[in-house]
Parts: C-alpha cells; sequence; structure tokens
C-alpha cells in the first residue's frame, strides 16, 4: 500500500462497527496510521456501519466518495505508468 499511496491518492473508508477487521484491530490500526505517514490517504470513519460500507450505508459512502473524487486531477493531466520490462 505505502508504494502505491506515495504517489496515488488513496480514499479509506472504514465502518466503525466492522467485526472483521475493527479499526483497533492490527489492519485497523495500519490504515489509520497511514494518512499521518502519508499525504495522499485519505481516511474517514463512517458511524454505524460495518464491514461493507457501500452496502450497509451508501450514502454515507457516496458523501464521502463523491467530494473526494472531485479533487482529484482529471485523468488528461495524469501521466502513464510505464510497466516494468517483461
Amino acid at each position: 500500500m505505502p508504494a502505491v499511496a506515495a504517489r496515488s491518492p488513496v480514499l479509506v473508508l472504514w465502518g466503525d462497527r466492522d467485526p472483521f477487521t475493527p479499526i483497533d484491530g492490527p489492519v485497523g490500526r495500519y490504515f489509520s496510521a497511514l494518512p499521518s505517514e502519508l499525504p495522499n490517504v485519505t481516511l474517514h470513519m463512517l458511524e454505524g456501519v460495518g464491514h461493507c460500507p457501500h452496502d450497509d450505508r451508501p450514502d454515507l459512502v457516496h458523501a464521502k466518495l463523491l467530494p473526494w473524487l472531485d479533487t482529484l486531477p482529471s485523468t488528461t493531466a495524469l501521466t502513464p505508468v510505464s510497466s516494468p520490462a517483461a
């Protein structure tokens, strides 16, 4: 994840009632620390939401996702990333 986040914007939407990967577990702690380490990572905790925020509360997901997408540069401004030689 850090290699991607170092060069690409990343939005993390996390349900505060996720029973499988709680925010205070090892995976949750890892992702919750990323915004302070990498400026391109944004984390939003979604209240009352479980493991599948897009299913549980699509309205909350859209409320965070759509404004975040508006902040991204247009695809015409992006430089393609070349693949490593095979």
